[in-house]
């Protein structure tokens, strides 16, 4: 009986140790090569699918860390941006990277994989192009027949297209839908309203009244199934 009391302790021990070995060799949170999305415009997205929707907490939309965590750039609306000079300490500190201030532009906190700058929250995400990645590279099938969409813009499958862009800056245009811009092989694009409906998405003619600013859906022009 007193060896087995020995033995199941033994076993604990042993148990508890191994549990404190995998506590001391987490690896703690870093921001070299990392890249930050608004939370908020993250979960719109995932309800979604419209950066359309999601468009009123792009404001201050990304946060892209260097290889040293000691240079950041801040992207706002998609289309515009900053470079700031890194410094940590109890927080993490933006200052301009092109004016000497004694004081940071902003302030950060990173805790359980949440990046905080004031009121807003940001989540890591794996490339510039989390839209893409997540909603639209992979393979369809098409009226013209199927063709496979990938990571770098391209079109395969078809020779009536070439690459396709995903719009995500909707601060001068105003629609009442999303934007996909597909280019021809003669590097001629078209730009088409879409809308996704289950594993479908659904392409609208867009009609622009003032070319690149205000423009509204039209008729369905044609569907992509995802296959």
């Amino acid at each position: 009986m007193k060896n087995f009391i020995l033995s199941v302790a033994l076993v604990v021990t042993i148990i508890a140790c191994k549990t404190e070995t995998k506590q001391e060799t987490t690896k703690p949170e870093t921001l070299e090569n990392t890249i930050w999305v608004n939370a908020k415009y993250l979960e719109t997205l995932e309800r979604t699918k419209s950066p359309l929707q999601a468009k009123p907490f792009a404001d201050t939309v990304m946060i892209n860390f260097d290889a040293k965590a000691d240079t950041a750039s801040i992207v706002w609306n998609f289309h515009e941006g900053s470079s700031y000079s890194i410094k940590k300490s109890e927080k993490i500190q933006f200052f301009d990277a092109y004016e000497v201030k004694p004081k940071p532009e902003f302030e950060a906190t990173l805790s359980n994989g949440i990046l905080k700058i004031g009121n807003s929250l940001f989540k890591k995400v794996d490339t510039t192009g989390f839209i893409e990645k997540k909603y639209w590279i992979g393979k369809y099938s098409t009226p013209n027949g199927n063709i496979e969409l990938g990571y770098d813009g391209k079109i395969s499958g078809v020779d009536s297209l070439a690459t396709y862009y995903v719009w995500s800056d909707y601060v001068t245009t105003q629609t009442d839908i999303d934007l996909i811009d597909l280019y021809a092989n003669s590097n001629k694009s078209t730009t088409y309203g879409y809308k996704f409906t289950g594993n479908e998405i659904i392409f609208y003619e867009f009609i622009w009244s003032e070319e690149g600013i205000i423009g509204k859906a039209g008729k369905e022009i044609f569907r992509w199934k995802k296959i």
